[in-house]
Order: C-alpha cells, then sequence, then structure tokens
C-alpha cells in the first residue's frame, strides 16, 4: 500500500510521502526507519519529495543518517527531506541508552547541526573507542547543497521556538492540542524565526491530519470507520502506557476523549 500510494501522489500532483520512525509496538510497527522506507518510495517516483516523518535522531548516529539521506537525494535527484524528532517513548532509547530522556532533546540539538554541516562537506569530529577522534566527511555527496528540515513539535511552545532559533520547518499534528493552539503556537514560531533573522514567509508549518477520500462523506466514513478505530485503539494504548512519557503531561486524557468521540462516529 506505502508503493501504490506513493505512485498515485507521484502522477496525481501530491507534493510528498512522509514515512514516520516507530519501534517495538504494533502502532507504526511496519516503519523502523524512514531512509528504508524512503528509499522504497524514492525507487518508484519522480516527481514527489520523500521525507522523513520524522527521524528520531538521538537514536541515531548523525554521520548515519547523513550518508543514508544523502543516498535518497542521490535516488531522487535532489528531493530528500527530513523532519527531525527528539523521541519521547522511554523503550525506544534501547537503541542508544546514552541520549534517553531527558538528554533526549539536548542531543536532537546538537545533532541537526552536525547533520547540517555533515550534509554541506564538513568535517565533524566524532569519537572512537580509543578516546580519540576522527573527522567524518560523509559519502555519497547529496544533490541538494541543504537538507530541507523540519522540527516535530506538540504543544510544548518551547520547541515550536526552538524550531524558530534554529531556522526550521514544523511538522505538528492535533495530539493535545486545538486548532486554536496551533494557530497561537504559529504566532510564536513566526516571532522567534524573525528574531533570529528569518522569513517566516520561506518556513512551512506542515500539519498531520487523518484523511480518507472518497465520492461523498458518507462512504469516506465507512471505508474508514473500522481502520480507523483499529488505529486509535493501538495508538491509544501506547499512549496509556508511557503516559507519564508523552510530551505533554495533559494530553492523554484529551486525546482519549477525542478518540472515544472519533470511534464513536
Amino acid at each position: 500500500m506505502l508503493l501504490d500510494g506513493a505512485r498515485f501522489a507521484d502522477e496525481n500532483g501530491f507534493t510528498a510521502v512522509w514515512t514516520p520512525e516507530r519501534h517495538f509496538h504494533a502502532f507504526g510497527g511496519p516503519y523502523p526507519n524512514p531512509s528504508v522506507t524512503g528509499a522504497a518510495v524514492a525507487a518508484v517516483t519522480k516527481n514527489i519529495a520523500v521525507r522523513a516523518g520524522s527521524c528520531v535522531i538521538p537514536l541515531h548516529h548523525p554521520a548515519r543518517v547523513a550518508e543514508e539521506w544523502a543516498v535518497i537525494d542521490n535516488l531522487t535527484g535532489g528531493r530528500a527531506g527530513l523532519a527531525i524528532a527528539s523521541g519521547w517513548q522511554p523503550d525506544d532509547f534501547v537503541l542508544r541508552p546514552e541520549n534517553r530522556p531527558p538528554e533526549n532533546k539536548p542531543s536532537m540539538i546538537t545533532a541537526i547541526d552536525e547533520l547540517r554541516r555533515l550534509w554541506r562537506g564538513e568535517a565533524v569530529a566524532f569519537p572512537k573507542g580509543d578516546g580519540t577522534s576522527f573527522e567524518v566527511v560523509t559519502q555519497p555527496r547529496p544533490v541538494q547543497p541543504e537538507i530541507p528540515l523540519w522540527m516535530t513539535v506538540a504543544g510544548n511552545p518551547d520547541t515550536w521556538k526552538e524550531a524558530g532559533r534554529l531556522g526550521m520547518n514544523v511538522l505538528t499534528h492535533l495530539l493535545g492540542q486545538s486548532i486554536d493552539t496551533v494557530e497561537a503556537r504559529i504566532k510564536d514560531y513566526h516571532a522567534a524565526l524573525r528574531a533570529a533573522g528569518h522569513n517566516p514567509e520561506d518556513f512551512k508549518v506542515s500539519l498531520m491530519l487523518h484523511t480518507c477520500l472518497a465520492a461523498d462523506r458518507d462512504t469516506a466514513r465507512e471505508i474508514a470507520r473500522e481502520p480507523m478505530k483499529a488505529y486509535l485503539r493501538s495508538a491509544a494504548a501506547l499512549v496509556k502506557q508511557y503516559a507519564w512519557d508523552f510530551p505533554r503531561s495533559a494530553a492523554p486524557k484529551a486525546c482519549r476523549t477525542r478518540w472515544r468521540s472519533t470511534s464513536a462516529r
């Protein structure tokens, strides 16, 4: 379905295909690494951008991220892009326990800088096992001189401002935040962009929103009803299991209310 959807999007004027990063749970289970699914999408498309939505960069070495996405940039002739997330699910950090919360956010900020420098072809020093360092210049060289980056954010205003400070686009959602909240956060984000010397018109806010297209509303509801209920049950189980680690402490209760309402329809 991923590849069929990518082909359809490529042929019908869509902008991009985003694939996520999930680990160790049925919710998003087929997507452990967006560079792998992104490479598959790259092989069957000619027009659309191929993006990570999102790469949990504290779980990866930034040199590997630069290498893998440079491959996708070459396969696509310069259509790669990444949304970067700090991660929140504690079990995921068995992959890189040194970056577990609360170290995940400072690790993300450092990795974003390193990724950008590596993408430009700069040498970046990383520690070796013997205590010395090695200056890495990654291969292959990408097509795009700068990698298009988004920061994945929820309702935390500081994260929106951080995206503006770093000159990144934003990828967000309505999980635990209302349309009015998103509107207010965009104003914070634009103010941070201006303060950092950026023009907000040069940046995008992308909103993840579940969508089903059909000939009419009733048909769309019937097609989506059972798959959407199963999806929300899986998502609710994941959030409930790690409620104390969820990015916004108020989100799980609000989300469960919304999920019940959605399922009832």
